[in-house]
């Protein structure tokens, strides 16, 4: 029995095509490993001053119904913890959780809770963990205010003291850690540096 010409031909393109098609998986898994490597750079460094946001209110909040502009403003002797989420981020919804369960126990009695997404308004609808929550959640106006939060991935959770201080930032999604980030905003100022002297 003869195999056909063109069955033959096709049987060695089809072999050359998954042979570049290795090669290529295998050159896009080593840019991935060697990123990986890399220190991520989630959330503001602990110790520098957070910076203002203004945002559009997607949920009405004591302050202010739903569609009205706002602002954050750091300090102004309210600790804050302002949480980076997405609707349609799992880990978000779990850290949206965590923190109306501490809001509804008390253990964030006296700090500001502000949700921010950079999603549509209508997928708040595809969350029904957003869709029930009773924190305030908004939308920011302008990308340049988000840059000094290093804000590359969600759920990312900042804890801001009373002076406008970072002191904590990065992904929680537990009660437990929701409660420390909480505490974290009471720790005391850190001293300041003696000059070097030579």
């Amino acid at each position: 029995m003869r195999i056909p010409v063109f069955l033959a031909d096709a049987q060695w393109a089809l072999l050359l095509a998954l042979g570049l098609l290795v090669l290529t998986a295998y050159r896009q898994l080593g840019r991935v490993m060697g990123r990986s490597g890399q220190p991520a750079e989630l959330g503001p460094p602990a110790g520098s001053q957070a910076g203002k946001i203004d945002y559009t209110r997607l949920s009405g909040s004591p302050d202010g119904p739903a569609g009205q502009v706002a602002a954050f403003t750091p300090g102004g002797g309210q600790p804050a913890l302002i949480a980076f989420v997405d609707p349609t981020c799992p880990s978000c919804e779990e850290l949206v959780t965590a923190l109306g369960a501490a809001r509804e126990a008390g253990d964030l009695d006296g700090a500001r809770v502000l949700l921010l997404t950079s999603d549509p308004p209508a997928y708040l609808q595809i969350s029904a963990v957003f869709r029930a929550t009773i924190l305030e959640i908004g939308r920011p106006l302008d990308r340049d205010d988000l840059e000094p939060y290093r804000t590359t991935a969600t759920p990312l959770l900042v804890a801001i003291d009373a002076a406008g201080v970072v002191r904590a930032a990065g992904t929680a999604v537990r009660l437990a850690e929701v409660r420390a980030y909480r505490q974290a905003c009471e720790l005391p100022a850190p001293p300041d540096l003696l000059p070097v002297t030579g």
